[in-house]
């Protein structure tokens, strides 16, 4: 098959956000199949800038034809200069998507929303199925979270949703909880089906530790708890401050971040505020380099602002601490924590609780031979289950069955909650 991938935010392992579009991919062409990656220019990518009178730029990366649009994206950036992008890129990676010939499939993965724009608009204008990946529930997740409003915002949201989903082949979801808030909101199951994120179990499979790393930053000898990725609102990091606090008396326990975002800065500041010398603000690293950091630590941290309900998503790092083999402890109700507890890699604290938080990551650091079994159960479900390669195999199948047209899209969506 020659598939058309769009993924607004393609990172590839020199990148320091999220790989699964570029693992995937590649796994693809090892199948035999041909991929043309549509993306924007993500500040965490690695990919160069582009002179602004540049449309696009083509290069190949591992098999993977990489048709980059000239839309710049940073977690940083202001709300209307966002939304300003998601157009953008849009746009561009609909004339792409034309340009691109004998195309079997439109894969097209969110967020944001509007990638399903070039994906429903050039399947339909190419003649080929669409299939439609879901990695947040926009705008629920939104609105929940406080980042919309009720009214004009929230249902403009809705309708780019609705237009998304409507003439896609198969709706695919990275998370059961998704699949389950779909199924509840009327939709037919046989048109949804769940793939995870999972990771990379190439990347974790010989690692060793990168104890030079940790000397450098002071942190060797030390119980490490880590957490990696976005700095943003949606992250609650906040809180781990708090539970910080009540380390204090505990010298031999770090608390590690690694990533950005547009609260990094303000997390920083409240560090050196509460004068909080067992919390270390690092700069984000290649994911190549991951591995190594993550398996010189001991706990990773799965944290997320507390909303009014439970969370349905599966971040990334999730599946990095299991393939690493150490144990994580999750501050939000829903489908993170309960995986967490079926598969036995680690602890759910209570949502929002500090103390508490602070409390498991006691209990961990002072129980090793415990957390060190957690890690080798949490590893051994990991390459069971959760290995990318696996994944690519199920994302192909689920591609040959849109193209002989085993599956088919509903007309009709059903309506707003």
């Amino acid at each position: 098959m020659k598939i058309a991938y769009i993924h607004q935010h393609f990172v590839t392992n020199e990148g320091t956000s999220g790989t699964r579009s570029y693992d995937v991919g590649r796994y693809l062409v090892e199948m035999g199949h041909e991929v043309t990656m549509i993306c924007g220019l993500h500040d965490q990518s690695s990919l160069p800038r582009m002179p602004w009178w540049r449309l696009f730029r083509t290069q190949y990366i591992d098999g993977i034809k990489v048709v980059a649009c000239n839309a710049y994206y940073s977690n940083k950036l202001r709300v209307v200069s966002r939304l300003w992008c998601f157009a953008k890129f849009a746009m561009l990676a609909l004339l792409a998507c034309l340009r691109e010939r004998r195309l079997d499939l439109i894969f097209a993965t969110s967020t944001p929303l509007t990638v399903g724009f070039p994906g429903r608009i050039g399947a339909a204008l190419k003649r080929v199925p669409y299939v439609f990946e879901v990695r947040d529930l926009w705008p629920e997740d939104l609105l929940d979270a406080g980042r919309i409003k009720p009214g004009l915002q929230y249902k403009v949201w809705e309708w780019i949703e609705l237009f998304s989903y409507r003439k896609a082949r198969k709706i695919l979801l990275v998370s059961k909880g998704f699949h389950d808030r779909l199924l509840e909101r009327g939709y037919p199951p046989e048109r949804l089906q769940t793939i995870l994120l999972g990771a990379d179990g190439g990347l974790f499979r010989d690692v060793k530790p990168d104890h030079d790393y940790m000397q450098k930053h002071g942190l060797s000898g030390k119980t490490i708890a880590i957490y990696t990725g976005a700095h943003g609102d949606a992250n609650g990091l906040f809180q781990v401050l708090d539970a910080a606090e009540y380390l204090r008396d505990r010298p031999d326990i770090a608390i590690v971040f690694i990533g950005d975002g547009k609260m990094k800065d303000s997390l920083k500041a409240d560090v050196l505020r509460r004068d909080l010398k067992n919390v270390h603000m690092l700069d984000p690293v290649p994911k190549l380099q991951l591995p190594g950091i993550l398996a010189a630590c001991h706990i990773g941290l799965m944290i997320l602002k507390q909303i009014t309900r439970p969370r349905w998503v599966t971040p990334n790092k999730i599946f990095d601490y299991m393939f690493t083999g150490i144990p994580a402890i999750v501050n939000f109700p829903g489908t993170t924590a309960e995986m967490v507890e079926a598969d036995g890699a680690g602890y759910a604290s209570k949502p929002g609780d500090a103390a508490d938080l602070a409390q498991k990551i006691r209990y961990l650091a002072d129980h090793p031979e415990e957390r060190q079994a957690i890690g080798r159960r949490a590893r051994e479900v990991a390459y069971g289950r959760y290995d990318r390669r696996m994944i690519a195999v199920q994302l192909a199948a689920v591609f040959e069955q849109a193209v002989a047209g085993e599956v088919r899209a509903a007309d009709r969506c059903p309506e707003a909650r």
